[in-house]
Protein backbone atom coordinates (compact mmCIF):
# COMPACT_ATOMS: atom_id res chain seq x y z
CA UNK A 1 0.00 0.00 0.00
CA UNK A 2 1.32 3.59 -0.83
CA UNK A 3 0.85 6.07 1.67
CA UNK A 4 1.20 8.70 -0.60
CA UNK A 5 -1.15 10.74 -2.72
CA UNK A 6 -0.94 12.99 -5.72
CA UNK A 7 0.93 15.63 -2.69
CA UNK A 8 2.65 13.20 -0.48
CA UNK A 9 1.21 11.79 3.04
CA UNK A 10 -2.19 13.75 4.05
CA UNK A 11 -4.62 13.69 7.11
CA UNK A 12 -5.81 15.06 9.94
CA UNK A 13 -2.82 15.46 12.24
CA UNK A 14 -2.81 13.89 15.48
CA UNK A 15 -5.14 11.33 13.62
CA UNK A 16 -4.86 9.91 10.45
CA UNK A 17 -1.14 11.75 10.50
CA UNK A 18 0.52 10.68 13.47
CA UNK A 19 4.08 11.69 15.11
CA UNK A 20 4.74 8.23 14.71
CA UNK A 21 4.22 8.07 11.18
CA UNK A 22 6.27 10.99 10.74
CA UNK A 23 8.87 9.44 13.29
CA UNK A 24 8.91 6.46 11.08
CA UNK A 25 9.67 8.39 7.38
CA UNK A 26 12.22 10.18 8.94
CA UNK A 27 13.98 6.98 9.85
CA UNK A 28 12.90 5.40 6.57
CA UNK A 29 14.35 8.18 4.67
CA UNK A 30 17.74 8.18 6.36
CA UNK A 31 18.19 4.41 6.26
CA UNK A 32 16.91 3.46 3.40
CA UNK A 33 16.83 6.67 0.70
CA UNK A 34 20.10 9.19 2.01
CA UNK A 35 21.79 6.95 4.53
CA UNK A 36 23.98 9.35 5.92
CA UNK A 37 22.73 12.41 4.25
CA UNK A 38 21.62 15.83 5.14
CA UNK A 39 18.25 16.22 4.85
CA UNK A 40 16.35 19.86 4.80
CA UNK A 41 13.14 20.22 6.97
CA UNK A 42 10.64 22.90 6.68
CA UNK A 43 6.88 23.69 7.51
CA UNK A 44 3.73 25.89 7.39
CA UNK A 45 2.35 27.78 10.10
CA UNK A 46 0.19 25.05 11.35
CA UNK A 47 -0.03 24.13 14.75
CA UNK A 48 0.75 20.63 14.26
CA UNK A 49 3.64 21.41 12.11
CA UNK A 50 5.81 21.90 15.44
CA UNK A 51 4.93 18.47 16.67
CA UNK A 52 5.28 17.00 12.81
CA UNK A 53 9.09 18.90 12.40
CA UNK A 54 10.13 16.98 15.71
CA UNK A 55 9.24 13.74 14.89
CA UNK A 56 10.76 13.96 11.28
CA UNK A 57 13.68 15.07 12.71
CA UNK A 58 13.98 12.72 15.58
CA UNK A 59 13.66 10.18 13.20
CA UNK A 60 16.04 11.21 10.94
CA UNK A 61 18.86 11.34 13.63
CA UNK A 62 17.88 7.81 14.65
CA UNK A 63 19.10 6.87 11.34
CA UNK A 64 22.10 8.88 11.61
CA UNK A 65 21.39 11.71 9.25
CA UNK A 66 21.81 15.00 9.27
CA UNK A 67 18.57 17.24 9.91
CA UNK A 68 18.61 20.32 8.47
CA UNK A 69 15.88 22.79 9.86
CA UNK A 70 14.46 25.93 8.06
CA UNK A 71 11.53 26.69 10.50
CA UNK A 72 8.76 28.32 8.42
CA UNK A 73 9.36 28.81 4.57
CA UNK A 74 7.05 27.49 1.24
CA UNK A 75 6.95 24.37 -0.32
CA UNK A 76 9.07 25.90 -3.21
CA UNK A 77 11.14 27.94 -1.15
CA UNK A 78 12.25 24.36 0.81
CA UNK A 79 13.04 22.55 -3.06
CA UNK A 80 14.97 25.70 -3.87
CA UNK A 81 17.40 25.37 -0.59
CA UNK A 82 17.59 21.62 -1.03
CA UNK A 83 19.55 22.28 -4.33
CA UNK A 84 21.02 25.55 -3.58
CA UNK A 85 22.80 24.25 -0.08
CA UNK A 86 23.46 20.80 -1.48
CA UNK A 87 21.70 18.57 0.27
CA UNK A 88 20.53 15.18 -0.10
CA UNK A 89 16.72 15.44 0.03
CA UNK A 90 14.02 17.16 1.97
CA UNK A 91 10.83 16.75 3.94
CA UNK A 92 8.27 19.30 4.05
CA UNK A 93 5.46 19.19 6.62
CA UNK A 94 2.42 21.21 5.24
CA UNK A 95 -0.51 19.89 4.07
CA UNK A 96 -0.57 23.03 0.84
CA UNK A 97 -3.85 24.35 0.53
CA UNK A 98 -6.33 22.13 3.15
CA UNK A 99 -7.77 23.25 6.49
CA UNK A 100 -5.62 24.00 9.25
CA UNK A 101 -6.49 20.57 10.83
CA UNK A 102 -5.34 18.43 7.99
CA UNK A 103 -1.04 18.55 7.80
CA UNK A 104 0.91 16.18 5.41
CA UNK A 105 4.59 15.10 4.40
CA UNK A 106 5.85 15.99 1.15
CA UNK A 107 9.06 13.97 0.74
CA UNK A 108 11.96 15.80 -2.07
CA UNK A 109 15.42 14.24 -3.27
CA UNK A 110 18.36 15.81 -3.88
CA UNK A 111 17.00 18.00 -7.16
CA UNK A 112 14.60 19.29 -5.29
CA UNK A 113 11.81 17.28 -7.54
CA UNK A 114 9.65 15.22 -5.13
CA UNK A 115 10.59 11.44 -4.84
CA UNK A 116 9.50 8.41 -7.64
CA UNK A 117 6.82 6.24 -6.79
CA UNK A 118 9.37 3.20 -5.94
CA UNK A 119 10.78 5.11 -2.95
CA UNK A 120 7.20 6.16 -2.02
CA UNK A 121 6.13 2.26 -1.91
CA UNK A 122 8.97 1.87 0.11
CA UNK A 123 9.19 4.10 2.93
CA UNK A 124 5.19 3.30 3.42
CA UNK A 125 5.44 -0.57 3.38
CA UNK A 126 8.15 0.48 6.34
CA UNK A 127 5.82 2.94 8.29
CA UNK A 128 2.79 0.71 7.99
CA UNK A 129 5.44 -2.28 9.70
CA UNK A 130 6.31 -2.76 13.02
CA UNK A 131 9.66 -0.81 12.02
CA UNK A 132 11.68 -3.48 14.58
CA UNK A 133 14.20 -4.56 11.45
CA UNK A 134 15.71 -1.03 11.23
CA UNK A 135 19.04 -1.36 12.36
CA UNK A 136 19.89 1.73 14.01
CA UNK A 137 23.17 3.57 14.63
CA UNK A 138 23.83 3.76 18.60
CA UNK A 139 26.75 6.78 20.15
CA UNK A 140 28.17 9.02 17.62
CA UNK A 141 26.41 7.70 15.15
CA UNK A 142 23.21 9.33 15.63
CA UNK A 143 22.55 12.41 13.63
CA UNK A 144 22.37 15.82 14.96
CA UNK A 145 20.41 19.38 14.40
CA UNK A 146 21.61 22.30 12.38
CA UNK A 147 19.04 24.89 12.28
CA UNK A 148 19.24 27.33 9.05
CA UNK A 149 16.97 29.74 9.48
CA UNK A 150 18.85 32.40 7.97
CA UNK A 151 19.69 30.56 4.83
CA UNK A 152 16.45 31.58 3.87
CA UNK A 153 17.13 34.88 2.59
CA UNK A 154 19.00 33.45 -0.03
CA UNK A 155 15.81 32.13 -1.25
CA UNK A 156 13.86 35.61 -1.14
CA UNK A 157 17.41 37.27 -2.94
CA UNK A 158 16.79 34.47 -5.81
CA UNK A 159 12.75 35.45 -6.16
CA UNK A 160 13.91 38.89 -6.42
CA UNK A 161 16.17 38.53 -8.92
CA UNK A 162 13.44 37.00 -11.50
CA UNK A 163 12.13 39.51 -12.79
CA UNK A 164 14.22 42.32 -15.43
CA UNK A 165 11.86 45.01 -14.84
CA UNK A 166 11.58 47.37 -12.16
CA UNK A 167 8.17 47.22 -10.13
CA UNK A 168 8.57 50.61 -9.10
CA UNK A 169 4.91 52.47 -8.29
CA UNK A 170 2.98 49.57 -8.59
CA UNK A 171 0.13 48.18 -6.11
CA UNK A 172 0.13 45.13 -5.50
CA UNK A 173 -2.26 43.35 -2.90
CA UNK A 174 -0.94 39.68 -1.48
CA UNK A 175 -3.34 37.20 0.30
CA UNK A 176 -0.96 35.07 2.20
CA UNK A 177 -3.39 32.47 3.20
CA UNK A 178 -2.27 32.59 6.42
CA UNK A 179 0.85 30.81 5.63
CA UNK A 180 3.82 30.48 4.48
CA UNK A 181 3.93 33.32 2.28
CA UNK A 182 3.37 35.39 5.05
CA UNK A 183 7.19 36.83 5.73
CA UNK A 184 8.56 36.32 2.33
CA UNK A 185 5.61 37.72 -0.10
CA UNK A 186 6.39 41.45 1.49
CA UNK A 187 10.40 41.73 1.79
CA UNK A 188 10.02 40.33 -2.07
CA UNK A 189 7.39 43.24 -3.60
CA UNK A 190 9.04 45.73 -1.16
CA UNK A 191 12.63 44.86 -3.06
CA UNK A 192 11.61 45.03 -6.34
CA UNK A 193 9.91 48.95 -5.70
CA UNK A 194 6.17 47.85 -5.25
CA UNK A 195 3.67 49.22 -3.23
CA UNK A 196 2.23 46.41 -1.39
CA UNK A 197 -0.23 45.27 0.76
CA UNK A 198 -0.56 41.95 2.83
CA UNK A 199 -3.65 39.98 3.43
CA UNK A 200 -4.11 37.35 6.27
CA UNK A 201 -0.56 37.10 6.34
CA UNK A 202 -0.02 36.09 10.36
CA UNK A 203 2.05 33.51 11.01
CA UNK A 204 0.57 31.67 13.91
CA UNK A 205 -1.47 28.94 11.39
CA UNK A 206 -4.77 28.90 13.26
CA UNK A 207 -6.51 30.43 10.56
CA UNK A 208 -4.22 28.94 7.42
CA UNK A 209 -6.41 28.73 4.25
CA UNK A 210 -9.70 29.69 6.60
CA UNK A 211 -12.08 31.37 3.90
CA UNK A 212 -9.30 33.40 2.49
CA UNK A 213 -6.02 32.81 -0.19
CA UNK A 214 -6.22 30.63 -3.47
CA UNK A 215 -8.93 28.35 -2.06
CA UNK A 216 -11.05 32.06 -1.52
CA UNK A 217 -9.76 34.48 -3.78
CA UNK A 218 -13.34 35.96 -3.87
CA UNK A 219 -11.86 37.88 -0.28
CA UNK A 220 -9.04 39.49 -2.30
CA UNK A 221 -11.05 40.49 -5.21
CA UNK A 222 -13.35 42.42 -2.82
CA UNK A 223 -10.51 44.16 -1.44
CA UNK A 224 -9.10 44.92 -4.96
CA UNK A 225 -12.35 46.85 -5.84
CA UNK A 226 -12.67 48.93 -3.32
CA UNK A 227 -8.58 50.18 -2.81
CA UNK A 228 -7.47 50.46 -6.51
CA UNK A 229 -4.79 48.03 -6.85
CA UNK A 230 -3.02 47.31 -10.08
CA UNK A 231 -2.96 43.68 -9.49
CA UNK A 232 -3.58 41.19 -6.80
CA UNK A 233 -2.34 37.47 -5.68
CA UNK A 234 -3.87 34.63 -3.42
CA UNK A 235 -1.49 31.61 -2.64
CA UNK A 236 -2.47 28.99 -0.50
CA UNK A 237 -0.82 27.75 2.72
CA UNK A 238 2.57 26.47 1.46
CA UNK A 239 2.98 28.93 -1.53
CA UNK A 240 3.18 26.78 -4.07
CA UNK A 241 -0.32 28.05 -5.90
CA UNK A 242 -0.83 31.33 -7.04
CA UNK A 243 -4.51 32.72 -8.19
CA UNK A 244 -4.58 36.38 -10.01
CA UNK A 245 -7.13 39.25 -9.52
CA UNK A 246 -7.47 42.05 -11.88
CA UNK A 247 -7.57 45.37 -10.88
CA UNK A 248 -11.34 45.23 -11.66
CA UNK A 249 -11.78 42.47 -9.18
CA UNK A 250 -12.26 39.57 -11.45
CA UNK A 251 -10.27 36.39 -10.45
CA UNK A 252 -7.63 34.92 -12.68
CA UNK A 253 -6.81 31.26 -12.22
CA UNK A 254 -4.44 28.60 -13.41
CA UNK A 255 -5.48 28.73 -16.52
CA UNK A 256 -6.44 32.04 -17.36
CA UNK A 257 -2.61 33.00 -16.08
CA UNK A 258 -1.11 29.57 -18.08
CA UNK A 259 -2.97 32.09 -21.20
CA UNK A 260 -1.34 34.73 -20.66
CA UNK A 261 2.54 33.13 -19.93
CA UNK A 262 2.03 30.70 -23.10
CA UNK A 263 1.23 34.04 -25.83
CA UNK A 264 3.85 35.90 -24.06
CA UNK A 265 6.57 33.21 -23.53
CA UNK A 266 5.85 32.10 -27.16
CA UNK A 267 6.42 36.03 -28.88
CA UNK A 268 9.37 35.66 -27.24
CA UNK A 269 10.87 32.47 -28.37
CA UNK A 270 10.15 30.93 -25.00
CA UNK A 271 7.96 28.46 -25.31
CA UNK A 272 9.94 25.21 -25.66
CA UNK A 273 8.15 22.98 -28.65
CA UNK A 274 5.31 25.01 -28.80
CA UNK A 275 3.76 23.17 -26.45
CA UNK A 276 1.52 23.83 -22.88
CA UNK A 277 1.00 21.15 -20.17
CA UNK A 278 -2.05 21.37 -18.69
CA UNK A 279 -4.66 18.81 -16.71
CA UNK A 280 -8.08 17.32 -17.95
CA UNK A 281 -9.09 20.00 -15.22
CA UNK A 282 -8.16 22.43 -17.37
CA UNK A 283 -10.76 24.57 -18.65
CA UNK A 284 -11.88 23.69 -22.13
CA UNK A 285 -11.35 27.39 -23.25
CA UNK A 286 -7.80 27.50 -22.54
CA UNK A 287 -6.90 24.80 -24.94
CA UNK A 288 -9.38 26.86 -27.66
CA UNK A 289 -7.23 29.49 -27.06
CA UNK A 290 -4.07 28.11 -27.50
CA UNK A 291 -5.07 26.34 -30.36
CA UNK A 292 -5.89 29.68 -31.73
CA UNK A 293 -2.46 30.88 -31.38
CA UNK A 294 -1.19 27.85 -32.64
CA UNK A 295 0.05 26.15 -29.64
CA UNK A 296 -0.29 22.84 -28.84
CA UNK A 297 -2.39 22.01 -25.52
CA UNK A 298 -1.44 18.66 -23.78
CA UNK A 299 -3.52 17.14 -20.85
CA UNK A 300 -2.40 14.93 -17.76
CA UNK A 301 -3.58 13.39 -15.08
CA UNK A 302 -4.70 15.83 -11.92
CA UNK A 303 -1.17 16.13 -9.73
CA UNK A 304 2.14 18.55 -10.53
CA UNK A 305 4.04 15.37 -10.88
CA UNK A 306 2.15 14.36 -13.78
CA UNK A 307 2.30 17.39 -15.33
CA UNK A 308 6.08 17.82 -14.49
CA UNK A 309 6.78 14.00 -15.72
CA UNK A 310 5.04 15.29 -18.91
CA UNK A 311 7.15 18.46 -19.52
CA UNK A 312 10.41 16.53 -18.39
CA UNK A 313 9.43 14.19 -21.72
CA UNK A 314 9.02 16.72 -23.94
CA UNK A 315 11.24 19.43 -22.76
CA UNK A 316 8.28 21.73 -22.35
CA UNK A 317 8.97 25.40 -20.78
CA UNK A 318 5.74 25.92 -19.02
CA UNK A 319 2.98 23.43 -17.32
CA UNK A 320 0.52 23.50 -14.70
CA UNK A 321 -2.79 23.36 -12.91
CA UNK A 322 -6.21 25.37 -13.07
CA UNK A 323 -5.52 25.77 -9.43
CA UNK A 324 -2.68 27.94 -9.87
CA UNK A 325 0.04 25.68 -9.36
CA UNK A 326 2.20 26.88 -12.41
CA UNK A 327 5.52 25.40 -13.12
CA UNK A 328 8.45 27.30 -15.62
CA UNK A 329 10.56 24.48 -15.74
CA UNK A 330 13.59 26.13 -17.20
CA UNK A 331 13.28 28.33 -13.93
CA UNK A 332 12.97 25.80 -10.85
CA UNK A 333 10.76 22.29 -11.28
CA UNK A 334 7.96 23.34 -8.95
CA UNK A 335 5.31 25.66 -9.03
CA UNK A 336 6.05 28.47 -6.94
CA UNK A 337 2.98 31.04 -6.32
CA UNK A 338 5.33 33.93 -5.68
CA UNK A 339 7.14 33.66 -9.15
CA UNK A 340 4.28 32.78 -10.83
CA UNK A 341 3.04 36.33 -9.74
CA UNK A 342 6.38 38.23 -10.20
CA UNK A 343 6.78 36.92 -13.83
CA UNK A 344 3.04 37.55 -14.63
CA UNK A 345 3.44 40.87 -13.53
CA UNK A 346 6.92 41.18 -15.40
CA UNK A 347 3.98 40.97 -18.35
CA UNK A 348 1.85 43.49 -17.31
CA UNK A 349 5.27 45.89 -16.95
CA UNK A 350 6.64 44.86 -20.29
CA UNK A 351 3.57 45.51 -22.14
CA UNK A 352 2.14 48.28 -20.28
CA UNK A 353 -1.33 46.51 -20.26
CA UNK A 354 -3.75 45.61 -17.35
CA UNK A 355 -4.00 42.26 -16.68
CA UNK A 356 -8.03 41.97 -17.44
CA UNK A 357 -7.05 43.36 -20.79
CA UNK A 358 -4.49 40.21 -21.46
CA UNK A 359 -7.29 37.88 -20.22
CA UNK A 360 -10.12 39.09 -22.21
CA UNK A 361 -9.59 37.09 -25.46
CA UNK A 362 -9.32 33.93 -23.42
CA UNK A 363 -12.86 32.00 -23.38
CA UNK A 364 -14.22 30.20 -19.98
CA UNK A 365 -16.14 27.50 -20.89
CA UNK A 366 -18.87 27.33 -17.88
CA UNK A 367 -17.36 24.90 -15.80
CA UNK A 368 -18.92 23.72 -12.61
CA UNK A 369 -16.68 21.86 -9.59
CA UNK A 370 -18.34 20.32 -6.77
CA UNK A 371 -16.09 18.28 -3.85
CA UNK A 372 -18.54 15.71 -2.36
CA UNK A 373 -17.30 14.13 0.96
CA UNK A 374 -16.71 10.49 1.28
CA UNK A 375 -15.68 7.97 3.41
CA UNK A 376 -14.10 5.62 0.82
CA UNK A 377 -13.29 7.11 -2.69
CA UNK A 378 -12.20 3.90 -4.03
CA UNK A 379 -15.70 2.63 -3.40
CA UNK A 380 -17.36 5.34 -4.42
CA UNK A 381 -15.63 5.75 -7.51
CA UNK A 382 -16.24 1.89 -8.37
CA UNK A 383 -20.34 2.96 -8.26
CA UNK A 384 -22.06 1.04 -11.14
CA UNK A 385 -24.89 3.78 -11.13
CA UNK A 386 -22.49 6.60 -11.10
CA UNK A 387 -20.69 5.18 -14.41
CA UNK A 388 -24.43 5.25 -16.06
CA UNK A 389 -25.04 9.01 -14.81
CA UNK A 390 -21.79 9.79 -16.29
CA UNK A 391 -22.50 8.14 -19.65
CA UNK A 392 -25.81 9.50 -19.88
CA UNK A 393 -24.21 13.21 -19.34
CA UNK A 394 -21.82 12.51 -21.97
CA UNK A 395 -24.15 11.62 -24.07
CA UNK A 396 -26.32 14.05 -23.57
CA UNK A 397 -23.45 16.85 -23.81
CA UNK A 398 -22.87 15.10 -27.34
CA UNK A 399 -19.41 16.95 -27.41
CA UNK A 400 -20.01 19.86 -26.43
CA UNK A 401 -18.59 19.79 -23.11
CA UNK A 402 -16.84 17.35 -20.25
CA UNK A 403 -17.53 15.23 -17.85
CA UNK A 404 -14.92 14.03 -15.26
CA UNK A 405 -15.38 12.43 -12.01
CA UNK A 406 -12.12 11.19 -9.43
CA UNK A 407 -10.95 11.19 -6.21
CA UNK A 408 -8.98 13.58 -4.60
CA UNK A 409 -5.31 12.72 -3.90
CA UNK A 410 -5.23 15.15 -0.96
CA UNK A 411 -8.80 15.01 1.02
CA UNK A 412 -11.47 12.34 1.59
CA UNK A 413 -13.46 13.75 -1.18
CA UNK A 414 -14.56 13.38 -4.73
CA UNK A 415 -14.59 15.98 -7.31
CA UNK A 416 -16.98 16.23 -9.93
CA UNK A 417 -16.44 18.71 -12.91
CA UNK A 418 -19.07 19.13 -16.01
CA UNK A 419 -18.19 21.75 -18.65
CA UNK A 420 -21.05 22.74 -21.58
CA UNK A 421 -21.86 25.49 -23.23
CA UNK A 422 -24.23 26.88 -20.55
CA UNK A 423 -23.75 26.88 -17.05
CA UNK A 424 -27.54 25.92 -16.04
CA UNK A 425 -27.03 22.59 -18.14
CA UNK A 426 -23.25 21.77 -16.27
CA UNK A 427 -25.11 22.74 -12.96
CA UNK A 428 -27.78 20.33 -14.01
CA UNK A 429 -25.22 17.48 -14.91
CA UNK A 430 -22.95 18.30 -11.88
CA UNK A 431 -25.28 18.12 -9.17
CA UNK A 432 -26.89 14.58 -10.33
CA UNK A 433 -23.99 13.17 -10.48
CA UNK A 434 -22.88 14.40 -6.71
CA UNK A 435 -26.63 13.55 -5.90
CA UNK A 436 -25.47 9.53 -7.13
CA UNK A 437 -22.63 9.60 -5.00
CA UNK A 438 -24.10 11.11 -2.05
CA UNK A 439 -26.68 8.40 -2.55
CA UNK A 440 -24.32 5.61 -2.55
CA UNK A 441 -22.97 6.75 1.13
CA UNK A 442 -26.28 7.31 2.66
CA UNK A 443 -27.44 3.73 1.26
CA UNK A 444 -23.77 1.79 2.67
CA UNK A 445 -25.10 3.48 5.79
CA UNK A 446 -28.75 2.23 5.74
CA UNK A 447 -26.85 -1.22 5.27
CA UNK A 448 -25.21 -1.44 8.13
CA UNK A 449 -27.55 -0.58 10.64
CA UNK A 450 -29.80 -3.31 8.95
CA UNK A 451 -27.05 -5.36 9.29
Amino acid sequence: MNLFGTDGIRGVANDDLTPEMAFKLGLALGLYVVPGGKVGVAKDTRASGDMLEAAVVAGLCASGCRAVTFGVLTTPGLAYLIRETRLDGGVMISASHNPGEFNGLKVFGPTGRKIDDSLEEKISAFILSDGKRAGRPTGNGVGRVTRAEGEVSRYVEFLSGIPRVSFSGLKVMVDCANGATGRLARQVWESLGARVKTLNSGGDGEMINFRCGSTHPEILAEKMKDEGFDVGFAHDGDGDRCIAVNSLGGVEDGDRIMGVMAKDMKERGHLNGNTVVGTVMSNLGLELYLTSLGIRFVRTAVGDRYVLDEMDRGGYSLGGEQSGHIIFRDITPTGDGIMTSLLLTEVLVRTGMKLEDLTAGIPSIPQVLLNIPVRDKTQAMASSTLKREMDEARAQLGGKGRVFVRPSGTEPVVRVMVEAPERETAQKWARRIAEVIRSAETEEDVGEKIG
